[in-house]
């Protein structure tokens, strides 16, 4: 391609195609409508630690507007309810990572076991 052969018209047309062509084939377009796949799976807290979250949050600030002793004692409690739960789920969550990492590496040297034990 010459650049004297073309105008400036020409040329950014063909740029403008090439663009184009390379952002259809390299750049990945999804939509999303906000209701696609399982709701339960975008949900990581449970009901109930929902709600501890709800009431620590409605206890601090009732214990910030009033500033009684009483009202910050209980916000205590319930945050550190709140943390062990929290840490409950990650580690729930780890494991359950772990042991499908595991079966995926499992299966993974079974399969390479079974190319490596055939006769040539």
């Amino acid at each position: 391609m010459k650049v004297s052969d073309n105008s400036v018209d020409n040329m950014w047309k063909k740029f403008k195609v090439i663009m184009y062509d390379g952002i259809k084939q390299f750049i990945p377009t999804i939509r999303h409508n906000g209701k696609t796949g399982n709701p339960k799976k975008f949900q990581p807290f449970s009901a109930t630690l929902k709600s501890l979250i709800h009431r620590k949050h409605r206890l601090w600030n009732r214990w910030i507007s009033s500033r009684k002793e009483a009202v910050y004692n209980e916000y205590k409690v319930t945050r550190n309810k709140v943390k062990s739960e929290m840490a409950k789920l990650l580690r729930q969550e780890q494991e359950r990572i772990s042991v499908d990492c595991k079966k995926r590496n499992y299966f993974g040297s079974i399969s390479i076991k079974e190319i490596n034990l055939k006769p040539m």
